[in-house]
C-alpha cells in the first residue's frame, strides 16, 4: 500500500506533529455507522504503531503512515493525500473514487501514552 502526499499536506502534518515523536494512523471509524462497510476514514497522530500495523509507504520520508492490517481492504493500494496551502483540512482520495474531505488530523499521542 502506497500514499502519495502533496506539498500542503505534507506541511500540514508535520506542523501538527510540532517535531515531537509520532506516527500518522490511517484510522477508519465505524463509531456509529451502524456497520463495519459504512465507515469513514480520519488520520490519528499516535505515539506508536500497534501489533496489528502495516507500514503504508510514502514519498515522504520523514512522516510514517500505518493502517491496521484488518483495515487495508476498505482502500486501494495507491491513495493520494492533499489539501490545499492554508487549509486545516485533508483530502484522501485514490485513482477510482474518493475517501473523504475535511479530514482533520487528531493528535491523540496524550491519550496513547503508557
Amino acid at each position: 500500500m502506497k500514499i502519495k502526499v502533496n506539498k500542503a499536506a505534507e506541511e500540514l502534518l508535520k506542523k501538527k506533529l510540532d517535531d515531537k515523536p509520532g506516527v500518522i494512523r490511517l484510522f477508519y471509524d465505524t463509531e456509529g455507522c451502524g456497520c463495519v462497510v459504512s465507515g469513514v476514514p480520519a488520520f490519528h497522530i499516535v505515539s506508536k504503531s500497534e501489533d496489528l500495523d502495516i507500514t503504508i509507504e510514502s514519498n515522504i520520508p520523514e512522516l510514517t503512515f500505518i493502517l491496521d492490517s484488518s483495515k487495508a481492504v476498505f482502500f486501494e493500494d495507491e491513495l493520494i493525500l492533499s489539501t490545499d496551502p492554508g487549509d486545516r483540512s485533508l483530502r484522501l482520495s485514490s485513482n477510482g473514487q474518493h475517501y473523504g474531505m475535511y479530514l482533520f488530523p487528531k493528535d491523540t499521542r496524550l491519550q496513547n501514552q503508557d
